[in-house]
């Protein structure tokens, strides 16, 4: 009876796999946030996130959509290229910063948007984060192709 609940209980490798896509987007995102304080310290601020935890928060949202992306783009159609691995990272930290930005209007208003630098500050954390994410997506995407090379060579070892 306990084997049998375990058997139906476990996740299969892309499942997993979209998990650690997921996690590796959250420290990633958190790792970004930090080297970007000084500018997303200001943006955390105004829409009042605690200070304490300002940059794990801010990367928070990269946790559910990197092993969303990475399970859409990657492990459903079955294909790890560094092309989707490139698309996992970019979208995750697009997705990311979309959610803040919608935060930041649903607080000051979308007209504060266009206000002085904030168009500016919002272009700048965009583009960085998205570089960031095309930059770390093509690891995850290496990693991942070099686990299934090894599960193919194993499979076909165990077969002969």
């Amino acid at each position: 009876m306990g084997d049998s609940l375990g058997s139906e209980s476990r996740l299969s490798s892309s499942q997993r796999w979209a998990l650690l896509a997921g996690g590796y987007a959250f420290g990633c995102a958190t790792l970004t946030a930090v080297l970007l304080s000084s500018a997303l310290g200001l943006f955390a601020e105004v829409i009042g996130l605690p200070t304490a935890f300002a940059m794990p928060l801010l990367a928070a949202p990269a946790l559910v959509a990197g092993a969303s992306v990475w399970w859409a783009l990657v492990e459903r159609p079955g294909t790890v290229t560094y092309l989707r691995g490139a698309a996992f990272g970019l979208v995750s930290a697009l997705v990311t910063g979309g959610f803040w930005t919608a935060r930041f209007a649903s607080v000051w208003s979308v007209e504060m948007l266009t206000a002085g630098p904030v168009p500016l500050l919002v272009g700048f954390v965009f583009g960085a984060v998205a570089v960031a994410g095309v930059l770390v997506g093509l690891p995850f995407a290496f990693v991942r192709r070099r686990s299934r090379e090894r599960s193919a060579a194993a499979a076909t070892a165990n077969s002969l």
